[in-house]
């Protein structure tokens, strides 16, 4: 069929332009790196060393030198089976509650405390840093490198060949979806790999499918507590996603591995295991104050109150933020220096600059103070009427501000009440409040005749779901029961 030379020429670079693009798409899905592209392994190394440092600076090394020597040990043994064996391996603890693990490129393998808190035998650990190996001999961070830089490479190529942007930035949203792809892809790679490298280690792969499960469940629980608190959930590599319940396959696989088990033995058992685990830190490492129930106690300031049942502590800036259940009403506690000729009305009106209405001076917990309702103060909802109190201490020189805020409020406060009760429970510590505000620590316990879950965690200074949890970290969720005599892991 005859076409004009302008339509050939066309038709021409099109096919060019098609076969190219196929290629570097094949290029990018084989996971082949051109030698622009590739990483030798000194560079590796030196790329794993310089972003190690960052990771320190952000997370800090937890300070138990006999447990990151243990770690150290157990992650050493699998990696001297692994198919770099020669590679200098670094295994850390990070000091973070986080549920967490993950490699950098060249040997870099990091556990937080949060993660050990929820293993329980050595097979377990040696799943977690079996894994982790294996994203690194797998070279995982480098090849998804790769295959980013092969698609924006891809994606310059359609643009310059075609001339629309909008291809451009298809290619873009197209690239998002595969390399959302290969992390299941590589998740599952590391965990078959790292299953072969525990077996020849010694360990039983059936604990990979063990500690899956309890992530899986701490998922599950994470994400249903996000859906009723209405906030964003904090998972651990997705797992839910990336390994599917009643996955046969994938637990064949996996199972596979039991054939390189060589001479297998729980080189420690399991209450030596958890015996390693005792006194280990609990909670967030930046200690803004100590939460036992629903009572908060600040003991380097000497403070102590009482916050409504079902609200929890989150992040701030500055000072202390508690929010209801369902995020829709906020509390906050922050200080300040006082000033020559300050009085509590007049920080409010002057200092705060509140239009104060209902305002009326008191005494709380021993401390002079004025409490009342600022019209369109700043609240984490935006501008909202804002339950406050402010509270002086003259010995210290600080004065204390306490401010409650509801996010549909518009001149009335939905939970003026809450706020107000929380006020009034204000109070300094007595002597025997500093022995209860002790740091949350894991304790491992024994089970004794008639001991439940139940009662364990109404005994527990965990303030929210508190039965859940207790129950995954001790692999017993959703139902399971300690027998008698067995060790256990509670917190106190």
């Amino acid at each position: 069929m005859w076409l004009p030379n302008a339509r050939i020429e066309k038709n021409v670079r099109s096919n060019q332009l098609k076969n190219t693009v196929i290629l570097l798409l094949v290029l990018g899905l084989a996971g082949i790196a051109s030698p622009v592209l590739a990483l030798s392994e000194e560079d590796e190394i030196k790329l794993g060393q310089e972003e190690h440092r960052k990771i320190i600076a952000r997370y800090g090394v937890y300070s138990d030198q006999a447990l990151q020597d243990y770690i150290a040990m157990v992650g050493q043994r699998v990696a001297a089976e692994s198919s770099r064996p020669d590679l200098e391996y670094h295994f850390t603890i990070l000091n973070d509650e986080i549920i967490n693990a993950f490699a950098l490129p060249g040997g870099y393998v990091y556990v937080t405390r949060g993660m050990l808190t929820h293993m329980n035998s050595e097979s377990e650990l040696a799943a977690v840093l079996g894994h982790e190996v294996a994203h690194v001999t797998e070279k995982h961070a480098i090849r998804r490198q790769n295959r980013q830089k092969g698609l924006n490479i891809l994606n310059t190529v359609v643009a310059i060949g075609t001339g629309q942007p909008g291809l451009y930035e298809l290619g873009n949203i197209f690239g998002g979806v595969l390399i959302t792809g290969y992390s299941r892809e590589f998740e599952l790679e590391a965990d078959e790999v790292g299953a072969q490298y525990m077996a020849k280690a010694g360990y039983s792969p059936e604990a990979m499918l063990r500690t899956i499960e309890i992530l899986k469940a701490k998922d599950r629980i994470e994400i249903e507590q996000a859906r009723i608190e209405k906030r964003k959930p904090a998972v651990y590599h997705g797992f839910l996603s990336s390994h599917p319940d009643h996955d046969t396959r994938y637990e064949q696989a996996i199972r596979e591995s039991e054939k390189l088990v060589r001479d297998y033995d729980e080189f420690i058992q399991i209450d030596e295991f958890l015996e390693k685990l005792n006194g280990l830190a609990y909670g967030s490492a930046v200690k803004v104050g100590v939460i036992r129930k629903n009572k908060f106690y600040h003991p380097k300031l000497g403070i102590k109150l009482s916050f409504p049942d079902g609200w929890r502590l989150e992040p701030a800036r500055s000072g202390v933020q508690f929010v209801s259940a369902v995020a829709d009403a906020s509390f906050f506690i922050s200080t300040d220096r006082l000033y020559k000729g300050a009085t509590p009305e007049n920080f409010a009106t002057e200092r705060l600059t509140y239009n104060v209405r209902d305002g009326k001076d008191l005494t709380i917990g021993g401390l002079p103070g004025y409490i009342g309702i600022a019209d369109r103060a700043d609240s984490p909802f935006g501008p909202r009427p804002v339950r406050f109190a402010v509270l002086f201490d003259p010995r210290k020189r600080l004065a204390y501000i306490l401010q409650g805020a509801g996010k549909h409020d518009l001149r009335n406060i939905a939970a003026d009440k809450e706020f107000i009760s929380t006020i009034f429970s204000f109070d300094r510590m007595e002597r025997e409040d500093f022995q209860i505000a002790r740091i949350p620590t894991v304790q491992i316990v024994r089970a004794e005749e008639g001991t439940t879950m139940a009662a364990l965690a109404e005994q527990s200074p965990l303030t929210n779901y508190a039965l859940d949890k207790l129950r995954v970290m001790n692999g017993l969720y959703p139902d399971g029961e300690p027998i008698p005599g067995q060790l256990i892991k509670i917190i106190d």
